[in-house]
């Protein structure tokens, strides 16, 4: 009788602990990795960052209390972003050397959520991170949207160094996205 009591508090502790989730602030450093062509041939770059998010929270970890159990990002990500811009323009070499007209980047974070779900004592983190890039040069100008969409499973939830990991990533793989967009190089190397 023993052991069988045991195990039902046992379980009983475990299934209790899984309901309730503290709030999670994570720091997000994204950085886009480029391979392909040096379109910026040694233009000038301007880049400008804009949050355009109608929440600073990403969403909930999901637990019994989840208006209360948010992740939030506890670091500025406009600066974040606007450093991973730099670096990405200048791996596409946008370096100010040529006298080509310079060009004008604004780079808009129009969404960036985290949900969470949970069936059969496995957690399903959804991650989407959609971003806007508008290039002018002169009076022309070029505007990509550039969406990820990632899913992650855990059988316990993730703590904030996975969470920055995995947000961090999807808001990356979106800079890579628009920073690789074959129509933006086509735009700059006509203007």
């Amino acid at each position: 009788m023993k052991p069988l009591l045991f195990t039902l508090g046992l379980s009983l502790s475990l299934i209790m602990g899984g309901c309730a989730v503290s709030p999670q602030s994570v720091v997000l450093y994204p950085q886009a990795t480029l391979t392909g062509p040096l379109y910026g041939q040694g233009r000038t770059m301007t880049i400008q960052v804009e949050d355009r998010r109608s929440s600073s929270v990403l969403g909930s970890r999901g637990g019994i209390y989840e208006t209360s159990s948010v992740i939030s990002i506890s670091n500025d990500i406009s600066a974040a972003l606007l450093a991973a811009a730099q670096e990405a323009t200048s791996q596409l070499g946008f370096n100010g050397s040529s006298s080509s007209a310079p060009a004008h980047l604004t780079l808009i974070l129009e969404g960036l959520s985290y949900d969470t779900q949970t069936v059969n004592l496995i957690n399903t983190i959804n991650i989407e991170a959609n971003i806007t890039l508008t290039t002018t040069v002169g009076g022309s100008s070029h505007t990509g949207h550039y969406r990820t969409q990632r899913s992650h499973k855990f059988p316990r939830l993730p703590n904030a160094q996975k969470n920055q990991e995995i947000i961090s990533e999807a808001l990356s793989t979106s800079l890579e996205r628009g920073f690789s967009d074959i129509s933006l190089a086509n735009f700059l190397g006509q203007n």
